[in-house]
């Protein structure tokens, strides 16, 4: 009898705490501790020896059904945190896509992932090569003492060198998500002190089949410790990730190409639109009458004023063959208000009072043989 005292009397201890860490959870939007539900098997597997070899029959049967209870419970959390996450996970991930650039959705990323799955922190780094640096920590606002202490980490530009056994080497060469215990002796110490984690979950980011970085997570100041299905819910928001990052690259590129070619396409039909420049006499022209262009070395006229830049020498061809402000800026890769500045300085320099005088001085100026031809 004093044997099944014992056991009733720990049973009801070990299932209290059980539901009260359950219940911790369901707010945190946590998953279950894995230790409890193995502190209940063992119990379970105590209360079936003990009830095979005691007499006292029907108060351990009940201990053993409040235990199955209790672990029915915990299965159902789960399964019901399992469901809510991954919808939370896409819902976070759908905002995410809105913002259209990759650096709002880099810096965005790690709040919207600490909010979907209920961490306490949660840190986005790059890999470049063989190392990776730490970028960017979003704490929630009651569980991160150490965040300024972070922020310093993350400002000093550290370079972590990804050695042989770190896990975030294994996530490189694997492309697989870690769970990493304080005890881990791979771990890399530093930032463990720095950011005092107890455990963290990890998953790549992985953009045209290779790792370019990292999340991080865990939860501290909670509870419990991440879990297995805490490190399933990193590596679903890290993929999804990497998939809308690089197509953000790729539309933000072609954006920046599209640009490009708006403009050249521009200065072409201004060009083609804008009022034709008369030909100085005495230009010289080649046997389709077109102006003659002085090499890229000519000699800038001294004689009629200051000399001239190797920028003004480039700009002041282009008007000897006709090119519009808007066609020069096009060709010299500049704005349209510095060509401006320099057709300004140049017929200064010249004595012009107008571009086809300034054209006229400076071809008059280039030696004979220029426009021999």
């Amino acid at each position: 009898m004093e044997r099944t005292s014992e056991i009733i009397s720990r049973a009801e201890e070990i299932i209290s705490r059980s539901g009260d860490a359950r219940r911790q959870a369901l707010l945190a939007h946590a998953f279950t501790d894995p230790v409890a539900r193995h502190r209940l098997d063992d119990l379970l597997s105590e209360v079936k020896a003990a009830l095979a070899e005691s007499p006292d029959g029907p108060a351990l049967l009940a201990v053993v059904a409040d235990i199955v209870s209790e672990r029915r419970r915990l299965y159902i959390h789960d399964s019901a945190e399992r469901e809510r996450a991954d919808s939370a996970v896409t819902s976070a991930l759908k905002r995410l896509r809105g913002l259209g650039s990759s650096a709002e959705m880099s810096r965005r990323a790690p709040a919207e992932l600490r909010e979907a799955c209920g961490f306490t922190r949660v840190m986005i780094s790059s890999a470049r090569g063989s190392r990776w640096m730490p970028d960017t920590m979003r704490p929630s606002d009651h569980a991160d003492p150490d965040a300024a202490e972070f922020a310093r980490f993350a400002k000093n530009d550290n370079e972590i060198p990804l050695a042989h056994l770190l896990p975030e080497t294994q996530m490189v060469r694997h492309r697989l998500p870690v769970l990493v215990s304080e005890t881990s002796p791979h771990a890399y110490k530093p930032l463990v002190q720095v950011t005092k984690t107890t455990s963290y979950v990890a998953a790549p980011i992985v953009a045209k089949r290779r790792v370019i970085g990292f999340f991080h997570a865990d939860r501290i100041g909670q509870r419990g410790e991440v879990s297995q299905s805490d490190r399933d819910s990193i590596a679903l928001f890290a993929a999804g990730f990497a998939v809308m990052f690089e197509h953000a690259v790729l539309n933000e590129l072609l954006a920046q190409q599209r640009a490009r070619w708006t403009a050249g396409l521009r200065a072409i039909i201004d060009a083609l639109d804008g009022p034709a420049v008369a030909t100085p006499a005495g230009t010289p022209l080649d046997a389709r009458g077109d102006v003659v262009v002085p090499p890229h070395d000519d000699p800038a006229p001294g004689k009629h004023g200051r000399t001239l830049t190797e920028r003004e020498r480039q700009v002041v061809r282009l008007m000897a063959s006709g090119a519009t402000n808007h066609a020069i800026a096009g060709e010299l890769v500049l704005s349209v208000e510095t060509v401006k500045s320099h057709v300004k300085n140049i017929m200064r320099k010249l004595h012009a009072t107008s571009r086809a005088g300034a054209v006229a001085t400076y071809l008059q100026s280039v030696p004979k043989e220029v426009g021999a031809t």
